[in-house]
């Protein structure tokens, strides 16, 4: 550990969730460098505040490097940290705010401290974790239906957080593990009273500040395990979310946009397909991209496919939201999914045809860091046939830039073949990345994907009937099959 560079406050709020608080405050003592950092544990006089203090003081005992304290009542999360950060430390430090349901790896806190030191202009920086939204590892997953324990995260940054840039520009931080740059908290305090008790704040405070300039990152080589919220019980927590998430984006209209823009093109294309450099199952997932007209022989080349696939070859028919009834009819049993799921890769992306629109190429990019084209565009020197198909070469030479592999048709079995030796190639980071990016910003350049600055009234009324009738709004999200 480092003793050159700045020390940091670790601020731990606490209400509840007793045996979190234990493996919080454990992993605390295993991996801070109590010389240069201290630990300022601030107890939120929950429902069994008398028997959470007497265990606290258990476990740090007289520890010289851990503080505890005490609210005269309850503050709520907002409250409790402003207290703790604004009035109890007077140290001068940068502040790292630690969820008290977070399990820190070794070496988190100098990799984080070294990212805050790297450039004036970050005043926030948040590591990556198994559970936290945009910041967590892996984000989008292979099998979205598996569990994803935390042993899994550790495994996949272990194989590739040396893959990725130190750190990358995001919207927002997340709250869970939040290191603030002390300058930042003189000039523009802590967290805004209007989202007591919680959720929101961290957003709002990051978007606060990089309207002044100063950016918030995610470390990719620090991690922290996180259970995940439990504070707020029954229909307080969703109304919380949408009533805040309603303010936020009164205040920043660009904030959904941003996210959006985050996700599309500014996160590395190693964090994109993470999940695919080291897959935890012997099952190679491929994503079987049709053509914009299913005629007949497209069918019965998908049967073909579907028939020759064995267990370990999961197929999933990549169709538009126009072809969807019919591939449904024409597929019955097959998994199918429209445009693939914003949260789920492969490890192969099969185009079945020659692909004519760029919004085909752009999910292409969007699914699979390995390409097979099958039966791309033919060349032909004729002019009648060049003007005719000109669109589609010129997709066609892009796709050819970043292939794996072309070939003709031959069969089903043909193809799962190439697709098992394609799933057995190693991913160049260099070469994805290039791909990644190419087709990103023709994307965005030609209007493709659009990330708007602005905020309808539509969904600012529909949050605040949300956030009134939280019970209404669950029963609508599961009838439709709807996300949160």
């Amino acid at each position: 550990m480092s003793r050159d560079r700045r020390p940091v406050t670790i601020v731990v709020p606490i209400y509840d969730d007793l045996p979190g608080l234990e493996r919080c405050i454990q992993a605390l003592l295993e991996t801070v460098d109590f010389s240069v950092d201290r630990v300022l544990l601030a107890n939120d006089v929950g429902p069994r505040v008398d028997a959470i203090e007497a265990r606290v003081l258990e476990l740090v005992g007289e520890h010289p490097g851990f503080e505890y304290t005490r609210n005269p009542r309850n503050l709520g999360f907002v409250g409790n940290c402003n207290r703790a950060v604004l009035e109890l430390d007077r140290t001068g430090n940068d502040v790292l705010l630690l969820n008290s349901d977070t399990v820190p790896m070794p070496g988190f806190l100098d990799e984080m401290t070294a990212v805050l030191a790297s450039d004036d202009a970050i005043g926030v920086v948040c590591a990556r974790s198994d559970n936290a939204t945009i910041a967590s590892f892996p984000y989008a997953r292979r099998n979205p239906r598996a569990t994803l324990p935390p042993r899994r995260t550790r495994e996949l940054h272990g194989r590739t957080k040396y893959l990725l840039p130190r750190h990358t520009v995001s919207p927002v931080a997340m709250g869970f593990c939040f290191l603030i740059r002390r300058e930042v908290i003189d000039r523009f305090g802590l967290f805004d009273e209007v989202f007591s008790p919680g959720y929101g704040e961290e957003n709002d405070f990051c978007l606060r500040i990089n309207e002044h300039g100063y950016t918030s990152v995610l470390a990719n080589r620090a991690l922290v395990l996180h259970t995940g919220s439990t504070s707020f019980s029954g229909d307080r927590g969703p109304s919380l979310r949408l009533e805040h998430e309603r303010i936020l984006l009164e205040r920043y209209p660009f904030y959904a946009g941003a996210v959006a823009l985050f996700l599309a093109r500014y996160r590395d294309a190693v964090d994109v397909f993470a999940d695919a450099f080291l897959p935890d199952d012997d099952v190679v997932r491929v994503a079987l991209h049709l053509p914009t007209e299913i005629t007949p022989e497209v069918v019965a080349r998908v049967r073909d496919t579907l028939a020759c696939a064995a267990d370990d070859v999961v197929v999933t028919v990549i169709v538009s939201k126009a072809q969807i009834r019919s591939a449904r009819q024409a597929f019955p049993g097959a998994l199918i999914a429209v445009g693939g799921r914003p949260r789920q890769i492969f490890d192969v992306a099969v185009a079945l045809g020659a692909l004519t629109t760029f919004a085909q190429l752009s999910a292409l990019n969007a699914n699979a860091p390995r390409w097979i084209l099958v039966d791309p565009v033919s060349h032909d020197i004729r002019w009648s046939h060049a003007v005719a198909n000109h669109r589609a070469s010129a997709i066609d030479r892009i796709l050819r830039r970043f292939e794996n592999q072309s070939t003709s048709w031959r069969g089903g079995d043909g193809l799962v073949e190439l697709i098992r030796m394609a799933a057995d190639t190693e991913i160049d980071p260099a070469s994805l990345r290039a791909r990644w990016h190419a087709v990103s910003d023709i994307a965005e350049a030609t209007g493709l994907l659009v990330h708007r600055a602005t905020v309808s009234l539509r969904r600012l009324t529909a949050l605040s009937f949300g956030a009134r009738n939280p019970r209404i709004v669950a029963r609508i999200r599961a009838i439709t099959g709807r996300g949160a």
